[in-house]
């Protein structure tokens, strides 16, 4: 299998084991996805949008809801009127916490199926894999 196979395949498998694992909490792969990458001290609409890989408007409408679910409140940057800044509420932070536990939940149940004697090589390589990710997005 070429490797674009089977990162789409990785990548599909995944977004179906998040959805199993998190739809107690009611929301949308998206709306997890926001949710676990908002700081505790906030972040630009800007910046948020860099960070998830969707456009304004995208991101907008999954704010809009997560403000109407009281989990997010969007102010006007004080130190840049034209940017918006996105908070968690207190309920918003709770709910962070749930993706959370949930997302380590499910880590620890698939590490636990790789042998332990290959487990710090997969670590050691999906860390290096992250990298090369995160290298691979900065040049866009």
């Amino acid at each position: 299998m070429e490797f674009g196979e089977l990162l789409k395949q990785f990548l599909i498998d995944l977004q179906s084991l998040f959805r199993t694992h998190t739809k107690n909490l009611n929301l949308t792969l998206p709306q997890i996805t926001l949710m676990s990458s908002i700081p505790t001290d906030g972040i630009d609409m800007t910046s948020l949008s860099h960070r998830i890989g969707v456009d304004n408007s995208t991101l907008t409408r999954l704010i809009d809801l997560l403000i109407k679910n009281k989990y997010v409140l969007k102010n006007k940057n004080p130190l840049d009127g034209r940017s918006m800044l996105v908070f968690l509420t207190d309920s918003g932070e709770l709910l962070q916490a749930e993706i959370e536990k949930e997302v380590d939940r499910l880590g620890s149940d698939i590490f636990n199926q790789i042998p332990m004697e290959d487990q710090d090589e997969v670590k050691e390589i999906l860390s290096t894999f992250h990298w090369t990710v995160t290298k691979y997005k900065m040049k866009k």
